[in-house]
């Protein structure tokens, strides 16, 4: 799972408490914390669930222990969903991973699925990649989704229209494993930040 860290302001409204007593409790050593090069409180998601525990309040789903990371990889070539997937499951242990290979059944899995991240084909059978984008953005509730577009034939004017339909990074194919694994990293660290 990505680390992820809060500021004692976000740990007040989780805890539902003053700031001052986020503040008190790291002092008092209740909840470990480190600091950063300007001298602020951060405090460690596995800090704050233990804290969270402690104290008997309720855990909010993106600390909850049994949330894994979900991607969907929408693409119509078998090589390319097993070389994701290959990267996923080596350098992301734990993420669960989904597959669409046309674009009216990646719609419908990105609403029942609720991935954290979509990496998504342009060129498609049906309703092809900027379809696809434009279909998730239309909904609130899965604005939080970060998408990844790819394609082997990225030109500048195909990535302009993804972008500005809502695709939050591009790809381009062929793309290398340390490519891929980065871009992935950057878009589930911004989708857990969420």
């Amino acid at each position: 799972m990505i680390e992820k860290f809060f500021r004692t302001q976000e740990v007040a409204k989780i805890c539902q408490v003053a700031q001052g007593t986020v503040i008190r409790w790291i002092k008092d050593g209740q909840l470990p914390a480190s600091f950063t090069v300007g001298g602020h409180h951060r405090i460690h998601s596995k800090n704050l669930l233990g804290l969270l525990e402690n104290l008997h309040l309720p855990i909010p789903p993106e600390l909850s222990l049994d949330q894994s990371l979900k991607i969907l990889i929408v693409d119509d070539e078998p090589e390319i969903c097993r070389v994701i997937r290959w990267t996923l499951e080596k350098d992301f242990p734990g993420v669960l991973v989904e597959e669409a290979q046309e674009g009216f059944v990646a719609g419908l899995k990105t609403h029942s699925f609720r991935p954290h991240l979509v990496m998504l084909d342009l060129m498609l059978p049906g309703m092809d990649g900027f379809g696809v984008c434009q279909f998730v953005r239309q909904f609130p509730e899965l604005k939080d989704i970060r998408i990844i577009a790819m394609s082997g034939l990225m030109t500048p004017e195909a990535e302009k229209k993804i972008r500005e339909l809502g695709a939050d990074d591009v790809l381009e194919k062929p793309f290398d494993h340390e490519a891929l694994k980065s871009r992935i990293h950057s878009q589930l660290n911004l989708a857990v930040k969420g």
